[in-house]
């Protein structure tokens, strides 16, 4: 008897230290939370085409709603729903030579710079690295994607027009522009593809500052790796719907459409409340 009141008195013993070490460890993690999120970014094109670079970064901004499902108060997954406000400008050098005939005219212009404008449904899906809560904040990495659907598109142009063409005897041709001007463009001539997939890699912290919400704050680098460039063919360019130059490699000076690859890409500051 007195055997088994000291088993008992011994598990009781060690039960109640148990507890207390769980007491004074990390607070556990709610499973799921939901919240919503403003990303301000900068976004620049990698152009990957002869006689294209980049002309100018672009600021532009991001909202909605962000979710988590915690496995452990470690991991977790995270995602959410956004609308993206994307794009950048692209300069069309001298030796790129793009052009295109603009159908409200059916005047030839000769393309500058383009500035691109995308509206995106963004589906963002990361898996989230977190630290035991330290004082009142969490500290974690991300590893993702984003999957992003063009909701609408448009583009500025700089642009000038070709006044006049004209070819001497041995079939040399001088050409004369005008002046640059801008313009805004919907719809045929900014072919641009209806998805895009960008990597997202990130780091930021939670600052716990009442009950179960929490600050969140993060920077991230989102890297995009589908082209977002369609080229036009032949059929689109008779119709005046796509870039074309010029091509005397043959000896003889033919329309070609213009290939075009440019990869878009952004870094976020992301800030946000949880529930």
């Amino acid at each position: 008897m007195k055997n088994l009141l000291l088993i008992v008195f011994t598990m009781a013993v060690c039960s109640g230290a148990v507890a207390q070490d769980q007491a004074v460890g990390p607070k556990m993690r709610k499973k799921f939370r939901i919240g919503f999120n403003l990303s301000p970014s900068v976004d620049f094109f990698q152009p990957n085409t002869d006689g294209v670079d980049l002309d100018k970064a672009k600021v532009k901004f991001g909202y909605g709603m962000m979710a988590e499902y915690a496995f452990t108060n470690n991991y977790a997954i995270a995602f959410g729903l956004e609308h993206k406000m994307s794009g950048a400008a692209l300069d069309f050098g001298a030796d790129a030579d793009a052009r295109y005939i603009d159908q409200s005219d059916k005047n030839q212009y000769r393309l500058l710079t383009r500035t691109y404008r995308y509206d995106y449904v963004n589906i963002p899906i990361t898996l989230k690295l977190m630290t035991n809560e330290i004082g009142y904040f969490t500290y974690f990495g991300q590893f993702g994607a984003d999957v992003s659907v063009l909701a609408s598109a448009r583009t500025k142009d700089e642009r000038q027009l070709l006044e006049s063409s004209l070819t001497d005897s041995v079939g040399a041709v001088t050409e004369t522009f005008s002046a640059a001007s801008e313009t805004d463009f919907t719809g045929r001539y900014n072919q641009s593809m209806f998805i895009n997939v960008k990597l997202r890699i990130g780091a930021g912290f939670e600052w716990n500052f009442s009950g179960n919400t929490s600050l969140v704050a993060s920077v991230s680098y989102h890297n995009g790796f589908i082209d977002l460039m369609r080229d036009p063919d032949m059929d689109k360019v008779n119709n005046d719907e796509g870039l074309f130059k010029y091509d005397s490699s043959s000896g003889t000076r033919t329309v070609v459409p213009f290939a075009m690859n440019a990869n878009l890409h952004h870094v976020a500051l992301n800030v946000g409340i949880l529930f």
